[in-house]
Order: C-alpha cells, then structure tokens, then sequence
C-alpha cells in the first residue's frame, strides 16, 4: 500500500518681498520624512499569581516582544517601553481598587528563554472578593499600547493561588507551561514555605473530545476521569510522575479547591502516537468514517487509508491536509490544555476546525470568539461561558446551537478537500 504521511511632503513657500529693488530670495523646495519608528511587536503575554500572604499577591506577567523580528535586550526593553498596572473591579469599568508601575529592570524582569518575565507585589483588596489586574505595555516613540489582564481571586481558596509547579526548588519563577514532562523532576511549592498537608490524585484520563457545536448532549468533567491513587506529598518535595491526570488538593475527601494538570510524554504539545491522532479525526469526519478507523490492526494503516481515501489516491493532497489538520491539533495542544488535551476543549475544536477567530472580547463570565465573513454575510460567533469545576477554573463551554450547522459543516469539508490547509 503506498503510503507517505503527509507555514511632509513639507515645501517651504517662496518669500518674494521687494526691497529696494532687490531680488528674491528662492529658496529650495525641501522634502522633509519624519524619522521612522521601529516598533517593537508584544507577541504574547500570559500572566499567573500566589498570594504570598493574607495582605499581598505576587503576580508574574510573562511577555515575548521582538523588534524587526530579532529578541530584545532587559535594557532596550527598559528604553522602549513604560509598563502600569490597575487593578479594577471587572473587566471594562475604571473604577480602580490600586495602581503601580514597574519596569524592564533587574528590580523587576528577568529572563526565561526568549522572553522576559515581571514580578512585582500587588495588595489584598480590603472591600473586593476579587479583581481585574490590566498591564498596559506603553511604546512611546510609536504611540502604542498593548493590554493583557488577568482575573485575581482574593478568596485565595483554589490551591492554584497558593501553590504553583516550578523547575525546581530555587527557582522563584513559576512554570508558564500548562503541563509536565513524563519523568521531568519539578516541585509544587508556595511563595513562603508551608508545612501544611498536600496530595496529589492520579485520574485515568478516560477524557473524550469535545461535543459537536449543535450538539444537545451534556456531558460532566467528572465523569470522565477515574481515580487511579492518592499521593500524600509535601511543599518544596521534587517530584517525577508518570502520563495522567492530577489534582493538586489540600482535601483529598473534597477536591473542589482543585489545581489539575497533565503530565504528558515528552513530544508533547505534538502528538506521535497514531492512536490518538486518529481519536484526534472525529471534527472533520463522519460517523460511519469512524467506526471504519477501527478495523484496521494498527492506527498508522487505519489513518494512511483514511487520508488516501479522503483524497481520492492523491498523495500529495493527503499530505497536505495531514500536515494542516494536525498542526492545528498541535497549537490547539499548545494553547488550551488544562487539565485534558487542549483539542479535547471546547474551545479546542473550534480553533481546528475554524482557525484563530479575528477578534476576542471577554469580560469575568464568558469569552466571545468573532470570526469576519464577507460583505454579505454576518459574523459567526462563538460563546464560551467559564464554568470553573473540580479541576480548574479555567474551563469554558461552548453554548451550542443547532444553527451553527450552516457555517460549521462548510467548514468541515474545506479541510476535507484540503482547502483549509492551503
């Protein structure tokens, strides 16, 4: 069977006054450009936060910003840009709890990888249960502003706003990875070491992909997962696990306080594993084509028929549609893995099967993904309501609706004649 598996104009006026009979004076039209300003491009902040204690936070912003292409340094960032915070009652409204600044100084920033991350202290809010924190990166020279903001919980009960995943035991930034390497050591530790009691649950991860958009079915998070076993472990202790799901809990009786996680082989966000690339072909195939996966021996002859199928015999169609489709799995993997696989999420399938939306609005309830149409059709709208559960408060359901299926099976076949991919 053949196989192959398949990025001002300024001119100075003439000023002829008579003196005496004298002459004018010309003067030479002059073409004057304003100076050019290379502007830096903020491609992108993510932000986390511990309470240090009952009056403070420390929050971490982690921003990747290059100029021309090319990283810059701690102190041209410094030179580029000033950096403000606010922290505000909800998302869109002024009214501010607190204010500050900081700065791409070693006071402040320090490097991790190609990017920079800030630290600085935030205070408890005495009047507020929680808060928006805005971070505006002002770029003077071009008149640029970037914002990131990030939802802080004072209530400090979720264990991810006491506890975070770190390298290692004196690192003091946090890991801005959503996952952990099978076999890579690292800690869970607090900003002030603890001697208070903490377990890690191992699940079996028995997660299943994200409903269809017009889909009517319910499903519940925990009904997905097993308990496979209970792990008493202590602040600062250096861990290595193996693949599953875990819960990070100070109550393993009551897991509602919750912090879950994945720890994934070492590929991952990128998937090799052919059983699960094929699990990963229900967004853009039938049911029957499904079952049809299933007959083959192995999963790597089950997705080379699929693909060849798909395309007609056409290789080179098949390994372009391959090579789209599961890049798109990938980044979906990259940017909404929580505690399952980042294409199982809601939001998951629809950045797959739809692509980055062209603009998000958000507020503390519920992310709205817009996608452009032509002039002669609206835009298709995605709603995703946070709905925080047992292992995280990170997750978001999609609000389904039979209509969707208009634009969405249109979509659906794009990738199954490869146009998507182009």
């Amino acid at each position: 069977m053949k196989r192959g598996l398949l990025f001002i104009l300024f001119v100075v006026a003439l000023l002829g006054c008579k003196v005496k009979e004298k002459k004018p004076v010309e003067t030479a039209a002059k073409e004057i450009t304003p100076a050019k300003v290379d502007k830096p491009i903020v491609n992108s902040v993510v932000g986390k936060y511990n309470y240090i204690d009952s009056t403070t936070a420390k929050v971490f912003i982690k921003a990747n910003i290059t100029l021309l292409g090319n990283r810059m340094s701690l102190a041209k960032l410094n030179e580029s840009f000033r950096v403000q915070w606010s922290l505000q009652t909800d998302f869109g409204i002024r009214e501010k709890i607190s204010t500050g600044k900081v700065a791409f100084t070693p006071e402040f920033a320090r490097e991790l990888g190609d990017a920079y991350v800030l630290s600085f202290d935030i205070p408890r809010s005495k009047d507020y249960t929680g808060g928006i924190l805005l971070v505006e990166f002002i770029h003077p020279a071009s008149g640029t502003k970037y914002s990131y903001d990030l939802a802080i919980d004072f209530s400090a009960k979720r264990t991810s706003s006491r506890y975070e995943i770190y390298k290692g035991v004196d690192e003091s930034i946090p890991d801005f990875t959503p996952y952990v390497y099978e076999g890579q050591p690292f800690v869970i530790k607090s900003i002030l070491p603890s001697q208070n009691p903490l377990y890690l649950i191992r699940y079996r991860n028995l997660s299943k992909p994200a409903l269809s958009p017009m889909s009517g079915t319910k499903r519940t998070p925990e009904s997905e997962f097993e308990i496979a076993e209970t792990i008493d472990i202590k602040d600062r202790e250096v861990l290595t696990l193996d693949q599953g799901m875990y819960v990070l809990t100070s109550n393993p009786e009551d897991v509602k306080d919750g912090y879950g996680f994945l720890v994934v082989p070492e590929r991952y966000p990128r998937d090799t594993n052919p059983e699960t690339l094929k699990e990963a072909l229900v967004y853009m195939s039938t049911s029957k084509e499904m079952e049809g996966t299933g007959t083959y021996e192995s999963g790597k002859d089950a997705m080379d028929m699929y693909f060849l199928q798909l395309a007609k015999g056409d290789q080179e169609l098949a390994r372009k549609i391959i090579r789209g489709y599961y890049k798109r799995v990938e980044e979906a993997n990259e940017f909404f893995t929580t505690y399952k696989e980042g294409w199982k999420t809601d939001k998951g399938m629809v950045y797959i099967i739809m692509g980055p939306p062209a603009r998000v609005q958000r507020n503390r309830t519920r992310e709205v993904w817009m996608y452009s149409q032509n002039r002669n059709t609206s835009e298709i709208i995605y709603t995703f309501y946070k709905k925080p559960n047992v292992f995280t408060e990170q997750n978001y359901e999609l609000v389904r609706y039979p209509e969707y299926s208009a634009f969405w099976y249109p979509y659906v076949e794009s990738w199954r004649t490869g146009k998507a991919a182009e």
